[in-house]
């Protein structure tokens, strides 16, 4: 065998052996190997809290019995249920990578990724860390925190994991029925106005009728009042309630208080906390000008 023949042989080990450390880098599957990352299944009653780490901030879930906090604060019902539908999903990953030299450009390393713990009496019982997108926008890879193994996985989880705390948060303000208020008290900007409901119509206090329709739509604001978000700290200590710039009260036929709230704007939305104190609530300008117009509408 001369020397040119020997070298494209060594050549050609070298190709072999890279092409098989790339392999073992990028996808390789030992025997051993768990091909496939199935999630424990976990219902509400086996878990105490959660907790969601991201590079910006953390989402602490905790519950107490049938109530669910985020951060302190209530959480809407339909959040905490889909989170446990996507838990309860029996959706399958595919093994993408089997070695930790590929962590950080697939995003799952600790400093990069996002990691999703679940606790029950205290102690974790699960860990993993979702990292970049994959080929779907409902996909992602994703790794045990005490694994080196990389997964691609497909689910409604991986849009859950990039909420914010207050994207957890209980955003409905009040809802009250249109048919069941029988007397609306408002103000704005110095001015209060009173109708109360007589048979099918609506008539100011002064005896003058109102347009019923238009009150109608009004109290449609009312049936179902979600904010947009909440104050920040800063902004929550500049919200200005003691004289608000808008406020209204719904009352039943028994003079039983519906809702009352209070209004302090802002450039384009308003700050809403109810008349009885608690959380401060964002709702933009346009809807609250349907929900306390002026008594020429």
């Amino acid at each position: 065998m001369n020397p040119k023949q020997l070298k494209r042989i060594a050549i050609a080990l070298v190709v072999i052996l890279v092409l098989w450390g790339l392999a073992e880098i990028l996808g390789g599957r030992p025997d051993d190997t768990e091909l496939s990352l199935v999630l424990p299944v976990l219902q509400e009653t086996d878990l105490d809290s959660m907790v969601i780490e991201a590079e910006a901030d953390t989402t602490a879930l905790s519950r107490d019995g049938d109530t669910w906090t985020v951060n302190g604060f209530e959480t809407s019902r339909d959040a905490m249920d889909e989170l446990f539908a996507a838990l309860g999903d029996s959706t399958e990953s595919e093994l993408a990578a089997t070695s930790p030299l590929v962590h950080q450009r697939m995003g799952v390393d600790s400093a990069g990724g996002i990691r999703l713990t679940f606790f029950s009496e205290g102690s974790a019982v699960a860990s993993v860390i979702f990292g970049k997108s994959g080929r779907t926008y409902d996909s992602r890879y994703v790794r045990r925190d005490d694994g080196a193994f990389v997964y691609l996985y497909e689910g409604d989880l991986v849009r859950m994991v990039d909420r914010k705390p207050n994207d957890w948060r209980d955003k409905r303000i009040v809802d009250v029925n249109p048919d069941s208020v029988y007397r609306v008290v408002a103000g704005r900007a110095g001015e209060r106005y009173t109708l109360r409901r007589q048979g099918d119509q609506w008539v100011f206090d002064t005896g003058e009728t109102a347009d019923s329709a238009a009150i109608h739509r009004m109290l449609q604001q009312y049936e179902t009042l979600d904010a947009t978000g909440f104050p920040t700290g800063a902004q929550l200590d500049s919200v200005d309630l003691e004289s608000p710039d808008r406020e209204v009260a719904l009352f039943g036929s028994a003079g039983d208080t519906l809702a009352a709230l209070l209004f302090d704007s802002t450039n384009v939305a308003y700050w809403v906390q109810k008349a009885s104190g608690g959380y401060v609530y964002r709702v933009l300008s346009w809807r609250v000008d349907q929900m306390v117009p002026a008594d020429s509408t």
